[in-house]
């Protein structure tokens, strides 16, 4: 007998049972259960990521309401979030919509803007026949830009496209989610694509929860998730702390640079539109910088002024009952915030263009062949969209208080009585200002064709905190 043959120990009956269930094992069968494997893992896998990433809505608002987070900036711990639902990355696309209509008298004519049964009729060679505000050969210019342009006397400049423009928004955003709703409703499918910057840190360097993000995960606004870039902004420069310009720029300047680098097809004539959370333009205005050629950049937007409310307007100084409104430089082509504004988005706003180092740039921006001219669109009546400052239920104001820039001086949310909800809902109530001045005026929305945004008009009753003028005998509410 052989040492091989003397070293082999006897099998015992766990042996047998091995050999037995393998010499059952079918090809099939041991490809099932590899299969079966493979999923056991990946369901593990998705598991950890959806339940223990930091930043997810659950962790975060536990941790920030128990007071657990440090409150300086360069201490709070911060974690990359992961965005499984949005698109960490978008590819412009061209816009193919027809947006005009050709008729068989050689007309093309803007299909929202006209009256197409008498423009059918009209001899070739003639003008569409408009509808109400809209104006142009072909119908195609809204109010707000033909007024623009007569003052400017370069209405006959503005050209079709044969390629529509990609509009870039950017926007970044605290708590004001009903706003961000209203925004995409208005104008959604008109842009391109949107970026949006949400930090844990409010502009004065505080912690706070994540407002939008959570919601986003859950669905919300998924008819527009597949547009919509969100940075998250994890950290805050010390310098915000004393300079509430510096802090303003970093916020923005980041949520332009970051989203940016995740588009990709960006053409040079391509716009970039920056606006506050609080700020909502008039659809048919960036329908209108889509389509159209012939006008210089930068484009400053004139916005109706609301205050609380749609119900209360800006005053002009010394004058009551004049109407003050909202003016702010937010447009410019994606070859302009390359060349000139060295890729800061937020200088779009500071709109330094006579001073260096942007004076320099513009010059020799122009001798390549651009118009830099700041066209203003809008006016009292014919205004290129809505702001509605401080429109927000009682609550909604003290949180904005509390999340205010530290060098916002007076920082109203430093004085306790002016964060009492029964105070600030007689501000609403009253149209009075935190330093007990009145330069509000009370409007009637049957007197106000253009009292609100489309969408908050068609959902009154869910908006009804905005929209009902506050009385004597009527508490301010909200949703």
């Amino acid at each position: 007998m052989s040492l091989k043959k003397l070293s082999k120990k006897p099998k015992t009956s766990e042996d047998c049972a091995v050999s037995s269930f393998e010499d059952k094992m079918t090809p099939m069968r041991r490809f099932a259960l590899w299969i079966v494997t493979i999923q056991i893992v990946m369901i593990i896998g998705i598991m950890s990521v959806y339940t223990f990433q930091p930043g997810w809505s659950s962790t975060l608002t536990a941790f920030y309401a128990t007071g657990e987070a440090e409150e300086s900036y360069n201490e709070v711990v911060t974690y990359p979030i992961i965005l499984p639902s949005l698109p960490e990355s978008y590819t412009l696309v061209d816009d193919d919509r027809p947006y005009f209509t050709f008729l068989p008298n050689d007309l093309s004519c803007f299909t929202t803007g006209t009256d197409l049964m008498k423009s059918s009729s009209s001899p070739p060679g003639s003008s569409c026949t408009c509808l109400a505000d809209y104006y142009g050969r072909d119908c195609g210019i809204p109010g707000p830009v033909w007024h623009a342009c007569q003052t400017l006397n370069n209405c006959s400049d503005l050209k079709v496209r044969k390629t529509p423009r990609r509009l870039i928004h950017g926007l970044n955003i605290n708590h004001e989610l009903e706003f961000f709703q209203v925004r995409l409703e208005e104008v959604g499918d008109v842009l391109d694509v949107v970026i949006v910057g949400e930090s844990n840190l409010t502009a004065g360097g505080d912690a706070s929860p994540l407002y939008l993000l959570p919601e986003l995960r859950k669905g919300f606004m998924s008819g527009f998730q597949h547009k919509i870039i969100h940075i998250f902004i994890d950290h805050f420069p010390p310098e915000g702390l004393t300079d509430g310009w510096f802090a303003d720029t970093f916020i923005r300047d980041y949520m332009g640079q970051e989203g940016l680098k995740r588009i990709k097809g960006i053409r040079d004539d391509d716009l970039f539109l920056l606006l506050d959370a609080d700020e909502i333009p008039d659809r048919n205005v960036l329908l209108f910088l889509k389509l159209y050629d012939g006008y210089p950049e930068p484009i400053a937007l004139t916005l109706r002024w609301s205050i609380y409310g749609f119900f209360w307007k800006r005053s002009v100084s010394d004058s009551p009952h004049v109407e003050d409104v909202t003016r702010i430089v937010a447009i410019s082509t994606m070859r302009m915030i390359r060349q000139v504004y060295d890729g800061k988005v937020m200088s779009i706003r500071r709109n330094y263009l006579t001073t260096e180092p942007l004076l320099s740039r513009v010059e020799t921006y122009k001798k390549s062949g651009h118009s830099v001219k700041e066209w203003n669109i809008g006016e009292v009546g014919a205004y290129a969209g809505f702001h509605c400052s401080w429109c927000y239920s009682p609550e909604g104001i003290k949180l904005k208080l509390m999340s205010a820039q530290k060098d916002d001086k007076p920082r109203w949310g430093d004085f306790p009585d002016k964060l009492d909800l029964g105070y600030i809902s007689g501000l609403i109530q009253n149209g009075r200002w935190f330093d007990n001045s009145q330069p509000f005026f009370l409007v009637k929305p049957e007197q106000d064709p253009l009292y609100a945004p489309a969408y908050i008009l068609k959902h009154k009753n869910r908006f009804h905190y905005l929209l009902d003028p506050p009385s004597s005998n009527k508490t301010t509410s909200s949703t």
